[in-house]
C-alpha cells in the first residue's frame, strides 16, 4: 500500500491538472460563443452575395461565366480545415479522415491547409501542402481569406485546377458536428442551401446590371467564395472549441473522481497508520506493565538473593 506522502503528491498533481483542464474548458466556451456570433454575421453576408448571383441568373437567362460553367478537366484543388492543436476529442480525426478518403478518389493537384494539425497530418503522409495558413483556424480573419481567394481564382483562371473543394467541420449545435465537403468552383447554386428566403425578391421585372451581368459576377463570385470559406473556418473554429470544451469537461470530471478516490485512499491509509501506531503504543504499554508485575518476574533491588 502506498504511503501518505505519495498519495498527497498524487492528489496535488491531479488538482494541478484539474485547474488546467477547467481553465481550458472556460476558454473554449468563450471562444465557441464568439464563433457562434461570427457564424450568424457571416451567414447574412454570404446569403446576400448568393441572392445577388441568383438574381442575375434569374433575370439574365442563359448568361455564361467561367466560374459557373462546368469543365471537363479533372484537376482538383482542395482546402482542408483542421485545428491548430489537439486536446479536442475526435474533431481533427473526423475531418482529416474524410479528407483522406475524398482526396484518394480524385486527382488532387493543389492542396491548401488551414490549421497546423492539417499541415502536419499531410506531411506525415508524404504530401507537402502547396500553401499553408496557420493560426487562421484559431483566429479567423477576413484578410487572409481574401488573399487565399485571390490565389484560388488565379489558379482556376489559369487552368491549373478545374474544380475547387473544401473539407471542414460544420457546426450544427453544441452536441453535433459534421465533417463536410463542399464544391466551391465551378459554382452550382443548388449546392448552396440558403438560410432564409428574401421576401423582397423581384421576379417579374427586367433588371439592368451595369456595366454588364458578367462583370457584376466577376465582382460578386469572389465575394461569395470569401463568404463561404470564411464561414467554413468559423464553423470549424466553433466545432473545435465545442469539442475541446466537452473533452476538457470530461477530463475535469474525471479529475474530480480521481481526487475523491485518492482522498478516500489517503484517509484509509492514515487511519490504518494511526491504528497501527496505537497498537504499537498499547503493545509497548502492556509489555511494560507485564514487566512490572510479580508474574513478570520483577523483583525490587533490595530483595534479590
Amino acid at each position: 500500500m502506498p504511503n501518505m506522502s505519495d498519495i498527497r503528491f498524487h492528489i496535488k498533481s491531479v488538482k494541478q491538472t484539474r485547474q488546467i483542464t477547467n481553465a481550458m474548458h472556460m476558454v473554449s466556451a468563450a471562444r465557441m460563443r464568439r464563433a457562434l456570433d461570427g457564424i450568424q454575421k457571416n451567414r447574412a453576408y454570404f446569403n446576400r452575395a448568393l441572392d445577388a448571383i441568383v438574381d442575375i441568373r434569374t433575370h439574365t437567362g442563359d448568361i455564361t461565366h467561367p466560374y459557373i460553367t462546368h469543365r471537363e478537366g479533372k484537376k482538383v484543388g482542395y482546402i482542408v480545415v483542421a485545428g491548430e492543436k489537439g486536446l479536442s476529442g475526435a474533431y481533427n480525426h473526423g475531418v482529416l479522415s474524410l479528407a483522406d478518403k475524398l482526396m484518394a478518389e480524385r486527382q488532387v493537384t493543389q492542396l491548401f491547409t488551414i490549421g497546423s494539425v492539417a499541415t502536419f497530418h499531410f506531411m506525415r503522409e508524404g504530401i507537402t501542402p502547396d500553401r499553408r495558413f496557420e493560426r487562421l483556424a484559431e483566429r479567423p480573419k477576413l484578410e487572409p481569406v481574401r488573399r487565399l481567394v485571390t490565389i484560388l481564382t488565379e489558379l482556376y483562371d489559369s487552368g491549373e485546377i478545374d474544380e475547387l473543394r473544401i473539407v471542414y467541420t460544420r457546426f450544427i449545435n453544441t452536441l453535433s458536428r459534421e465533417p463536410k465537403e463542399q464544391k466551391l468552383l465551378p459554382i452550382e447554386l443548388d449546392d448552396f442551401k440558403r438560410s432564409y428566403n428574401r421576401p423582397d425578391r423581384v421576379e417579374d421585372f427586367q433588371i439592368l446590371y451595369e456595366p454588364s451581368p458578367g462583370e457584376v459576377l466577376d465582382a460578386l463570385i469572389p465575394q461569395l467564395l470569401i463568404g463561404y470559406i470564411y464561414g467554413a473556418i468559423v464553423h470549424a473554429f466553433a466545432s473545435e472549441n465545442c469539442s475541446r470544451m466537452a473533452a476538457m469537461e470530461n477530463a475535469t470530471r474525471s479529475a474530480d473522481k480521481m481526487i475523491e478516490k485518492l482522498t478516500q485512499q489517503y484517509h484509509a491509509v492514515r487511519q490504518l497508520t494511526i491504528t497501527n501506531e496505537l497498537a504499537d503504543i498499547i503493545g509497548a504499554a502492556n509489555a511494560a506493565n507485564a514487566a512490572h508485575t510479580p508474574d513478570g518476574g520483577y523483583q525490587p533491588e533490595g530483595h534479590r538473593t
